[in-house]
């Protein structure tokens, strides 16, 4: 076939397909357009999930008569010269944006420069400009009708209204997280459904958008290095969720999907958050521009960094140092226990409720000092000291001269846990013989015991310079899946630092040798199915001291203290003490919540005392 050159009206059409992906996209680069003319006040509106209708209103500086004709030539823009291609300082300087909606859909541009106003309008590729005066005062408003009705196609690619209306709604959110400076309004068919008024305060931007329930789980990040600042705020580890859906990341105010940021969120939170569940986090990086080619997408959304590596080592130690430094790890979720409150059907139950715990209030000050397991049960591990013994080493120990621990991700930059120390009370009782109920002043605190010791072990086994293993007296035959001993072998050296040995007798059959101390006793098959489990989440990319945390994971959970193990009030008060002196405690080492607290406040609003 002869190579020909296209149409214009093709160019700009073929570029519409890039950039504008749906109506979503006409308001990211229409705002950043207002946002670029210095806008105070940006007002959107959208009909029909903005298939119909999408308006932009903004009072930035205008567009005089020549501008305007101008704006809607391919590439033509008043923010991009040769001398500021890789220093990029403004949002919607490609040209490709006004004249590929053009392209597509029916467009009318009205604007005010100084005394005079202009409104030009054109609908689809190839259709006439009509230029004519306005008397509008201010500003700039851009009105776009029939998106894609000259490319009828791309509508079958859209998704439901209800849909396509949220992702409109998710880039109005995004752009006010940005430009909180900005006062900014949206509406739908004629109905407000924001409205958030200009602020310097990110913590209220915040609120606003996403709510005080969401503000209150959260807690703030600020780190300077190298010319580049990291500023916003990421949430409490039990706050996650089941999608990286509440994880924002913007680059010189421009929201960014990028693989460093995700990268590094997630090496921060390593063990710390549930296997598939995602930390929330709002986070703003500030770098010299030159250090950032922006232009790396027709979107905008991705983009790539000069020196990538450098900036994730900094995301890595900064995020984990704001883990420590403000105990992070030791506060739980309070949407637990909100939505709880928020259950109005609870309360039916709640006389039922204290007459249980009445009884079993009665039950635990008679509990038995001497606890004897029942026939067929085994013994609790030795491991059980760590926990029951009252805890008198200083976290800082990792830091005193000697070898070095095993697994060191507890700290960044050999921050030491400065986190203020929490309170957890007294013991009252214990609940199915798996949840402590304690009390703190104004408080009541229920306890996962299991959860709680597990990560108890796992803080102490991060410390530990070497673990000591044991010979089984018989050695113990695990079957297991071709696939899982051939992991397994492939992390030998790994499981022999851990205190594991075993050999390979056939391609689903391995005989264990060792097994760490500290589990004295434990269900051998079930050790190496999770060992395998665990290791399987990692590839080879990953480094060695993540994988011995993944497994220091499974030796804890398998040598804890057990849900359905029956505690004395002095054995409870000793896990209590502990809880108190070990970082990251609100969760255990799988990432669940391991202790919740009620607050007296929310039971007299329960009640309705208040």
């Amino acid at each position: 076939m002869p190579i020909k050159l296209l149409s214009q009206n093709l160019i700009n059409q073929i570029a519409a397909g890039e950039v504008i992906e749906r109506p979503s996209s006409v308001i990211k680069e229409l705002v950043e357009n207002s946002i670029d003319a210095g806008a105070g006040e940006i007002s959107v509106s959208i009909i029909d999930a903005g298939k119909s209708f999408i308006a932009i209103e903004d009072d930035g500086v205008g567009m005089d008569k020549n501008a305007l004709e101008l704006c809607l030539m391919s590439h033509a823009t008043s923010k991009l010269d040769a001398e500021n291609l890789f220093d990029i300082q403004t949002f919607g300087f490609r040209g490709e944006a006004l004249p590929s909606i053009a392209s597509i859909s029916r467009v009318c541009i009205t604007s005010a420069q100084e005394n005079s106003a202009w409104c030009i309008e054109t609908a689809g590729s190839g259709a006439e400009v009509a230029l004519s005066p306005s008397t509008r005062k201010k500003g700039s408003l851009v009105e776009v009708r029939d998106l894609f009705f000259a490319t009828p196609a791309r509508l079958k690619f859209l998704k439901s209204d209800s849909r396509e209306a949220d992702y409109c709604r998710e880039v109005f959110q995004r752009t006010a997280l940005a430009f909180r400076k900005v006062s900014l309004r949206f509406r739908e068919a004629d109905v407000e459904k924001y409205h958030y008024e200009a602020t310097d305060d990110l913590q209220k931007r915040v609120c606003d958008v996403f709510g005080e329930n969401f503000v209150e789980n959260l807690f703030p990040l600020k780190a300077e290095k190298d010319g580049m600042r990291l500023h916003g705020f990421i949430g409490v580890p039990t706050f996650n969720k089941a999608s990286s859906h509440h994880q924002y990341f913007f680059v010189n105010n421009r929201y960014v999907k990028d693989k460093v940021f995700a990268s590094a969120l997630k090496s921060a939170y390593a063990g710390l958050t549930p296997p598939g569940r995602y930390p929330v986090a709002i986070v703003f990086l500030e770098i010299p521009h030159n250090e950032v080619d922006v232009n790396a997408h027709p979107a905008k959304t991705e983009i790539r960094f000069r020196d990538a590596e450098k900036v994730r080592y900094f995301m890595v130690s900064s995020l984990k140092k704001a883990l420590s430094s403000f105990g992070a790890g030791q506060q739980p979720t309070t949407e637990l226990i909100n939505n709880f409150f928020a259950k109005k059907e609870f309360a039916a139950n709640a006389g039922a409720a204290v007459a249980n715990t009445m009884t079993l209030s009665g039950a635990a000050r008679s509990v038995e000092k001497n606890i004897i397991p029942p026939p067929g049960k085994s013994q609790e591990p030795r491991a059980r000291e760590i926990f029951l013994a009252n805890y008198t080493e200083a976290a800082s120990t990792s830091h005193e001269s000697g070898p070095a621990p095993l697994c060191n991700l507890a700290t960044a930059e050999a921050q030491e846990y400065s986190a203020e120390k929490i309170n957890l009370g007294n013991a009252l009782f214990q609940l199915g013989n798996t949840y402590i109920v304690a009390e703190n002043g104004h408080h009541l605190i229920v306890v996962d015991q299991h959860a709680a010791a597990e990560r108890i072990t796992l803080e102490k086994l991060k410390k530990t310079p070497t673990l000591d293993s044991q010979n089984l007296l018989m050695p113990d035959l695990c079957s297991l899946t071709k696939s899982q001993v051939e992991l397994l072998q492939k992390n030998t050296e790994i499981l022999l630092r851990c205190g594991i040995y075993f050999e390979k007798l056939a391609e689903d059959l391995v005989v264990l040798n060792s097994i760490p101390a500290l589990l004295e006793t434990c269900d051998t098959k079930s050790l190496m199915t999770d060992m395998a489990d665990e290791l399987s989440a990692f590839g080879d990319i990953y480094d060695i001291e993540r994988k011995i945390n993944a497994i220091f994971s499974v030796i804890s959970c398998h040598g804890s203290l057990r849900a359905g193990k029956k505690l004395t009030i002095h054995e409870m008060n000793s896990l209590l003490r502990q809880m108190e002196d070990t970082e990251n405690i609100a969760q255990c080492c799988h990432g669940r919540p391991s202790y919740v607290i009620i607050t007296l406040e929310k039971l007299h609003k329960f009640f309705e005392r208040s």
